[in-house]
């Protein structure tokens, strides 16, 4: 059983990077199952087995990018606000690298509850982050430090800039700084 087990995370994780690429190559509304099947170097019934739509899959990438979020903030040395920074270095730097499905991870998650829930937990690690205040205070510049995200990724896109993950850091941390001290 083991050996199948770890077969069908292979098979799992190369569905889930084929799609990745694909959506960064043809943008989200153009990929198929059958073009994951193809990329995937696997039949399209095989996808059927793993995933029912591609918004499953897309969901499944979200997912997989909070779960190593939170796998980071864990193995990190790193802790309050220092943490904070290095989750959000983190973010910024796989939204430079995958812009397509950070703007999907961005827009759904204001708009759709599946996805929602998926970034809730990077609100929940944030808002567990904060120094010692109240539970109103931390809930608000949870608020706001994720907003500044949202804004900086949107702004980015809006005027047609290539997400430069090190110019949006020093962005992000001449701003939330600030916050902290709130």
């Amino acid at each position: 059983m083991p050996e199948r087990k770890g077969k069908r995370a292979r098979s799992r994780m190369l569905i889930l990077k084929a799609a990745g690429e694909l959506f960064e190559e043809k943008g989200l509304k153009h990929v198929t199952f059958n073009d994951v099947a193809e990329r995937a170097g696997m039949c399209r019934t095989t996808i059927f087995n793993y995933f029912t739509n591609i918004n499953d899959i897309l969901l499944a990438l979200m997912d997989d990018e909070v779960k190593s979020i939170l796998d980071f903030a864990e193995t990190s040395r790193s802790e309050g606000n220092e943490l904070i920074m290095d989750i959000f270095g983190k973010i910024i730097d796989d939204s430079a690298e995958f812009p397509v499905l950070a703007v999907k991870l961005v827009s759904v998650n204001n708009i759709n509850n599946d996805a929602g829930r998926v970034f809730r937990k990077i609100e929940e690690l944030i808002y567990n982050c904060l120094e010692d205040e109240s539970h109103e205070k931390k809930e608000r510049k949870t608020v706001v430090i994720m907003g500044i995200y949202y804004g900086l990724i949107n702004h980015y896109l809006v005027s047609g800039e290539k997400l430069d993950a090190r110019k949006i850091k020093r962005e992000f941390r001449e701003y939330v700084i600030p916050v902290f001290d709130i």
